[in-house]
């Protein structure tokens, strides 16, 4: 009974320290696995805004059966609107179509030759445009840079006036065109993009026919080019 008592204690002694030595070993910390992050998904919806600077050169060649002359000049102002589209994104390339609108501040008169005196001007603004056109880029995760062009198309006023004469007319005219350019846009959140983008526009060449500024009545024909700069804010809706 005693050797049993003893080989009992024993035997709980060596518990006691192996216990002690488990309760010393150091503790390996827990695995924690870092979320996976995906790439920006640029397809879906979008809506924004746009607002820029319009740089617009004119030239006006004119002629009736007594005279013919030409005359040029460049204006700058203000365009702004909205826009909106969709975008397809396959693999890093992405692609689809956007429309805008846009009002227009640029506005300029000039003095015009030929058989007036110096006095006499031409005014010709820009009222509004839009454009349909299609974009294709490339895709760094949030970052996107694209070309873009299509059908351009504008509402014009020309005014020709010799002050305290019958040689005063106006003739609005809604003209058809061709834009094209490149831009960069950043995906900031989810659903908020910025950009930054260049256009050129053609409005083409277009005829006036003027039947109380030239005596006898004659035509105008207006080309119009425009630079344009713009930055926007645009909402994409999830894809």
């Amino acid at each position: 009974m005693k050797k049993f008592a003893t080989l009992a204690a024993a035997i709980a002694a060596m518990g006691l320290a192996g216990a002690a030595s488990a309760a010393d070993m150091p503790v390996k910390a827990p695995i924690v696995k870092a979320p996976v992050v995906l790439p920006y998904n640029w397809t879906g919806w979008y809506v924004g805004v746009q607002a820029g600077w319009s740089h617009v050169n004119d030239s006006q060649d004119m002629s009736s059966p007594t005279f013919a002359w030409s005359v040029s000049d460049a204006a700058d102002g203000f365009v702004g609107g909205i826009h909106a589209g969709y975008n397809f994104q396959a693999n890093q390339f992405v692609y689809g179509v956007e429309a805008d609108f846009e009002g227009n501040t640029t506005d300029h008169t000039f003095l015009v030759g030929g058989p007036f005196t110096a006095t006499t001007t031409a005014t010709e603004k820009l009222q509004w445009q839009g454009s349909l056109r299609a974009r294709l880029g490339v895709a760094f995760d949030r970052v996107l840079v694209y070309g873009t062009g299509g059908w351009a198309f504008g509402q014009f006023q020309d005014s020709y006036n010799t002050p305290g004469t019958i040689f005063t007319e106006s003739v609005t005219s809604t003209r058809n065109g061709w834009t094209a350019g490149a831009g960069i846009e950043y995906a900031w959140t989810g659903n908020f993009t910025a950009r930054a983008e260049y256009r050129y526009t053609d409005w083409g060449s277009h005829t006036n026919n003027l039947n109380v500024f030239l005596a006898p009545p004659g035509t105008s024909i207006d080309h119009v080019t425009q630079s344009a700069v713009r930055v926007g804010l645009t909402y994409k809706f999830a894809p």
